[in-house]
């Protein structure tokens, strides 16, 4: 296990550090322009390097990889390919979108596991059966947390902090499976790829956010089909990317822009706008963690949290939001 992480870190490492020259070969650079707050050309190739980890994973750990963690390599690898090809090619978010669907449609139909037939309320110590729905229901949730993730890349660091957490809160506090060789090596990836994204070295570009995205829509669902699992312990998780995607999906169509529309409205926008990268970062993060981690300490429903992160939520976007 030491040698694999050991791998990992530093091919992270050394591509991180010549991530400009990568960048500019491949032509993978994101432009400056008035709706992004970076000022130089900055290379898009943190998914690149997320794959090569999970390549790496693949060749040398193939035995003691499980037939469904199998599953999700090509699951993450597809919806990888789709955010490369937006990276190198801007493809628009309607097409994206619809590809991203399909492919999920085509794991659903082959893989039960991979559709979220019901969900568990801990307060009502119930479950909730979707029936013929089911599909539908599993491709919304997708969508949505697809999404709300990409719209949630927008300062240096925060999707890769969101994500650190949310794999460590996932497999030790929800689920209480402890971590695989996949979760191991995503999160060697990225708290390797951290410094080098929040110094602006490199984004993660949507390969990068995509292929996270498809990590968390797969772990959630197949946790949900395999163990009862609150289901608003996994939505408090993410919970304010959710939000303010709804609330930035409605302040758009009511100036009557796309919904996909480029501005700097983004909760994480607003608070670096009002602090600074750092504190952008930590109460981002803060807000999203708080319920699931302070609901395990003191032994209590998260559904109580969950609206105190809300309310904190708008009356920072309120307060601030000029």
């Amino acid at each position: 296990m030491f040698s694999l992480v050991l791998s990992i870190v530093i091919l992270t490492t050394c591509l991180s550090f010549f991530s400009k020259s990568i960048g500019e070969k491949l032509q993978l650079l994101d432009m400056p322009d008035k709706g992004k707050i970076h000022s130089t050309a900055t290379p898009i190739i943190g998914g690149i390097i997320i794959f090569l980890s999970l390549s790496l994973l693949f060749a040398f750990r193939f035995n003691s990889i499980e037939n469904n963690q199998i599953i999700l390599i090509i699951y993450l690898l597809s919806f990888f390919a789709v955010g490369f090809f937006d990276d190198k090619y801007n493809i628009f978010p309607s097409i994206r979108i619809l590809i991203i669907l399909i492919i999920s449609l085509i794991f659903i139909l082959l893989n039960d596991f991979v559709v979220i037939e019901k969900i568990f309320f801990e307060n009502l110590n119930s479950e909730y059966y979707f029936g013929r729905l089911k599909i539908i229901v599993t491709l919304a949730c997708i969508l949505l947390l697809y999404v709300a993730m990409n719209m949630a890349d927008g300062i240096n660091g925060l999707v890769i902090l969101i994500s650190i957490g949310s794999i460590i809160i996932m497999k030790n506090l929800i689920s209480i499976s402890g971590l695989n060789l996949i979760d191991i090596t995503l999160l060697s990836t990225l708290i390797a790829l951290f410094p080098f994204n929040y110094n602006n070295k490199l984004f993660l570009g949507n390969s990068g956010t995509t292929i996270l995205a498809s990590y968390f829509i797969f772990t959630s669902i197949e946790l949900n089909y395999y163990s009862k699992v609150d289901v608003f312990s996994i939505i408090s998780i993410f919970l304010i990317m959710g939000i303010d995607m709804v609330r930035l999906f409605f302040l758009r169509l009511l100036k009557k822009k796309s919904p996909f529309a480029r501005d700097q409205k983004h909760f994480h926008y607003i608070l670096f706008k009002k602090f600074n990268l750092i504190y952008a970062n930590l109460i981002y993060v803060s807000l999203s963690f708080f319920p699931i981690i302070i609901s395990n300490i003191i032994k209590t429903s998260v559904i109580y949290f969950i609206f105190i992160s809300i309310f904190t939520y708008f009356v920072l976007i309120f307060k601030f939001d000029n």
